[in-house]
Order: C-alpha cells, then sequence, then structure tokens
C-alpha cells in the first residue's frame, strides 16, 4: 500500500509541473540524482537486438480515477514524450517531455521543468516498458501485472 501511495503522490507531482517548486522550505535539502552512464544504441538480448525506441501505450492503474491510459514515446535522440489521459468523471490530461536514459534493462525518464528530481523508471523487455516503483524495483501486488505498456 505504501508503494501505491509513492505512485499516486509521483503522478501527482507531475500533474502539477512546477507548481509549488518556488515555494519548498529552506530545509527541505533532500536531493534526488542518478549518474548517467554511456547509453548503448540498443540493448543486447542474447543474440537479438531490441531497438528501444518507438512508442509504448496501455493504461496504468489510478487510485482517484478509473485508469491513466498512457502513450510514452521514445525517440532516437533520448528525448521523450508521455501523454497520460485521466479516465474518469473529471477527466484530465498531461503531456510531459524531457530525456531518457537507459542502463541495462531499466529506462530512466527525466522530466523538464516538471519539479520531480527523481526520474520515473520501468524495465525494458523486446516489446513492452513495465513501471518500477520509485526506489526501482518490480511493483509487486493485485495490481501488479497492470503496469506494463505495450510497443505500438
Amino acid at each position: 500500500m505504501k508503494r501505491w501511495y509513492y505512485f499516486v503522490l509521483l503522478l501527482g507531482m507531475a500533474g502539477c509541473a512546477g507548481e509549488g517548486a518556488d515555494n519548498r522550505s529552506q530545509k527541505d535539502t533532500t536531493v534526488y540524482s542518478y549518474s548517467s552512464a554511456p547509453i548503448p544504441d540498443s540493448v543486447k538480448a542474447g543474440t537479438d537486438t531490441i531497438r528501444f525506441e518507438g512508442t509504448y501505450s496501455g493504461i496504468l492503474p489510478c487510485a482517484s480515477c478509473e485508469g491513466i491510459e498512457t502513450s510514452i514515446t521514445l525517440f532516437d535522440d533520448r528525448s521523450f514524450a508521455m501523454k497520460e489521459m485521466y479516465k474518469g468523471e473529471q477527466p484530465d490530461s498531461f503531456i510531459n517531455k524531457g530525456k531518457y536514459d537507459v542502463r541495462g534493462n531499466i529506462l530512466y525518464l527525466k522530466m523538464d521543468g516538471a519539479g520531480i528530481e527523481r526520474p520515473v523508471m520501468y524495465t525494458i523487455t523486446p516489446n513492452a516498458l513495465t513501471q518500477l516503483d520509485m526506489d526501482g524495483k518490480e511493483i509487486k501486488g493485485a495490481l501488479a501485472g497492470h503496469y506494463v505498456l505495450i510497443k505500438n
């Protein structure tokens, strides 16, 4: 349940893109960072080469709505565009852009100007992205299989 709370909190922060960033208290000194490693043109899996550039889409779980229709497009220049449409009685949508990094089979999305200092992480498989929790670990529980975006 704690992981679910962090996921919802992260989505809420992304939705408020920049709001409150200037209102942080002086005592908030927490800094999240990750070091960039050389990025290969593709990820090797056995003898097959996986091209991770492209568009991935699906409906992710949502605590306060019917689901989040999500589409992430990864471009060759290491930039991305993420579109999120919150389904339900009060639909809302967001578009986030930024740069991505790939280390091993983990995709790190760093959003431009979203006020989020920690990247959103996904495991890359040949035809899908599986969202990880805020600590970069696999999401477990009854909804675990619903955090997958399929490559179009």
